[in-house]
């Protein structure tokens, strides 16, 4: 098969997928998420307090929203961004929205060609097609752009830190900027302090976050986000919407304990194959990218957007790695990029995720300009592999917040991470279900076989 051949497959699977294998829409307002950052930016113009149980006043004026069964859905970024939610809540909702997901494209557009650049690729028009079709059929990139989240802007900010700090430290320090505004993109820049130029960066960007930080939210203002962030992942730990090691643990079977001993087990085994990938590859970039992959085993919030940090791994495996190394490559972008929990909460979207998964083996096939046996054969394991978890999804359907949700009651005065989790109970996303694990563990998967085709690279290649 030829590159224009793929490309041409690619294409036509995302269009079908798009246009004529659309699910049904889960009721609710416009870019999901994107509810909480506009009633957040509502909520500091009115001088409220966005961290609290308060800011339902704002999310339940949203259209979209049914005041009457939902409760507030937490606002859980940083300080430093409130004046960009400030400015989109100055603005109708309907309006701030589609501004928002025009951003959204432009950093998707940005994250693909600095992704490029960072794996050494030419920007020629076979080259961005096929990274394009790779990140329009990536299941995390679309999560991240049907809800709104801020996870790709916060991403192209850590590559072009990555990428531009030899050439620019101030762009590099704006990257790092856009990065700090979502913590879970931090881990994998720290691979590159030591660079003389990225670490001024990532200095000067950090400086400047805590200024802004300050400038909003007063000067304890990292202490104070801390308690609010460790109140959210705390109900939010053993949730099935979390990707956590922890998460998955529990959902199959093990106490509370045990889930939490496998996560410090876990995390302990992340950041040593993070040093010792750090010793063999002397690439910035491949350094980036398998410290960004490695994050989610130590972590403790991870959903399943975040791991858009997988795309860069992916597109440099596609140009970079050796044969072998590269079969690891393609199984382990496949199961980054399927949403395989959401084929138990989307039943009628499996189509849809079938036609997108067979987009993003012929966007990686292109990229890699040609498809040997051993792509053909982690191709058809895959789709193996995805029937196989079709029919669990099938016979074990996972509920979706708020569609899924029975009436719940809060306690008066409660705080907004208590009224959260009081609805993720009522919608039955702590219910531990072996099939559910399964379908998470898979992605996490995804993220070690990139790990280790990154480091199988470098045992035969000294410059990767």
């Amino acid at each position: 098969m030829t590159r224009r051949t793929l490309l041409i497959a690619a294409y036509l699977a995302i269009a079908i997928a798009i246009l004529a294998a659309r699910p049904p829409e889960t009721p609710g307002p416009i870019a999901r998420d994107f509810e909480a950052f506009w009633s957040a930016g509502a909520a500091y113009n009115a001088h409220v307090d966005p961290y609290s149980a308060s800011i339902w006043r704002f999310e339940r004026t949203v259209p979209g929203v049914d005041a009457r069964r939902e409760g507030a859905l937490p606002f859980i970024d940083p300080p430093p961004t409130l004046p960009a939610w400030s400015l989109a809540a100055r603005t109708p909702y309907a309006t701030a929205a589609a501004i928002w997901m025009l951003v959204l494209v432009g950093a998707l557009v940005g994250f693909v060609i600095v992704s490029l650049r960072g794996a050494a690729t030419s920007l020629r028009a076979t080259n961005l097609l096929a990274a394009l079709a790779l990140a329009v059929a990536f299941g995390p990139i679309t999560s991240d752009m049907a809800l709104g989240q801020l996870a790709l802007p916060a991403a192209f900010g850590a590559v072009a830190l990555v990428v531009w700090a030899r050439r620019s430290v101030l762009i590099a320090t704006l990257g790092g900027v856009l990065a700090f505004a979502q913590p879970n993109i931090v881990p994998g820049l720290i691979s590159q302090l030591g660079r003389n130029r990225a670490t001024a960066a990532i200095t000067a960007a950090a400086a400047l976050t805590y200024l802004l930080g300050a400038a909003v939210a007063g000067w304890n203002w990292p202490a104070a986000y801390a308690r609010a962030g460790a109140a959210h992942g705390a109900v939010e730990r053993f949730s099935a919407i979390q990707l956590t090691p922890a998460a998955i643990a529990y959902g199959f079977g093990a106490p509370p304990n045990a889930a939490v001993f496998v996560a410090i087990v876990s995390a302990v085994a992340a950041v040593a194959a993070a040093l010792l990938i750090g010793l063999r590859i002397r690439d910035g970039f491949a350094r980036f990218a398998a410290w960004s992959v490695l994050a989610p085993f130590a972590t403790l919030f991870w959903h399943e957007h975040d791991l858009l940090v997988a795309f860069p791994a992916a597109v440099w495996c596609a140009r970079n790695a050796g044969a072998r190394a590269r079969t690891l490559a393609l199984a382990g972008t496949m199961l980054v990029a399927i949403d395989w929990l959401g084929l138990a909460q989307r039943p009628g979207g499996l189509a849809q995720s079938a036609l997108l998964a067979a987009a993003a083996w012929c966007a990686f096939a292109a990229l890699c300009e040609g498809v040997g046996s051993s792509l053909r054969v982690a191709g058809i394991a895959v789709g193996a592999l995805f029937a196989g978890a079709a029919v669990l999804a099938l016979a074990h359907p996972a509920p979706v917040w708020p569609a899924a949700m029975q009436a719940f009651s809060a306690p008066v005065h409660a705080t907004v991470a208590q009224i959260w989790l009081a609805q993720q109970r009522a919608t039955g996303l702590y219910q531990p279900v072996a099939s559910w694990a399964v379908l998470r563990a898979l992605s996490l998967l995804g993220c070690a076989l990139l790990a280790v085709a990154i480091y199988r690279h470098s045992s035969y290649c000294r410059t990767a």
